[in-house]
């Protein structure tokens, strides 16, 4: 169970701050929620109700610095996982989006970036839903790193495009 001042990351909102542990009565029991402030959003608050299997799913702890870096220089990231078919690669992606497996969404992101460059190349432009998923991603991602490697967030954004998406 996470602590209060914890930072974890929450799904698609990123990194947060566990803020505070409340008990509630609802439906006569008491339940406990764990209280989630996103950083960089001031007034916002993200009640997870801690039985709630499916929502505590979605609290991941934060990185460290050494796994971190090990994700972004992996092989692994960098295989093509472009989904040629629409409905299939908004489908995916989204639940990559709020999954919490930061290897896939790296790999997304690479993906993504890729098939702009093909694109580019043909002078064309990626389509709007799949341009939404890479900056969901990116910022996500890039929230993350920030915090880790102790950094702005424009900077994280500069370093992951750099560290991991040069393909």
């Amino acid at each position: 169970m996470y602590q209060t001042g914890d930072k974890v990351v929450y799904g698609m909102h990123g990194v947060c701050v566990v803020a505070d542990l409340e008990e509630r009565e609802v439906d006569h029991r008491r339940v406990v929620y764990m209280i989630l402030e996103p950083l960089g959003q001031q007034g916002s608050r993200y009640m997870v109700p801690t039985h709630n299997a499916a929502a505590m799913a979605k609290v991941k702890p934060m990185l460290n610095r050494d796994t971190l870096e090990s994700l972004l220089e992996s092989d692994t990231i960098r295989e093509d996982a472009w989904i040629p078919d629409e409905n299939k690669r908004k489908q995916c992606y989204r639940e990559l989006i709020t999954g919490g497996d930061r290897q896939k969404l790296v790999q997304m992101v690479t993906s993504l970036y890729r098939h702009r460059r093909t694109q580019n190349a043909a002078g064309k432009k990626i389509h709007i839903c799949d341009d939404n998923f890479l900056r969901d991603a990116e910022k996500q991602l890039a929230g993350e790193i920030s915090v880790v490697l102790d950094m702005e967030f424009t900077e994280a954004l500069q370093y992951s495009s750099h560290a991991c998406f040069v393909i």
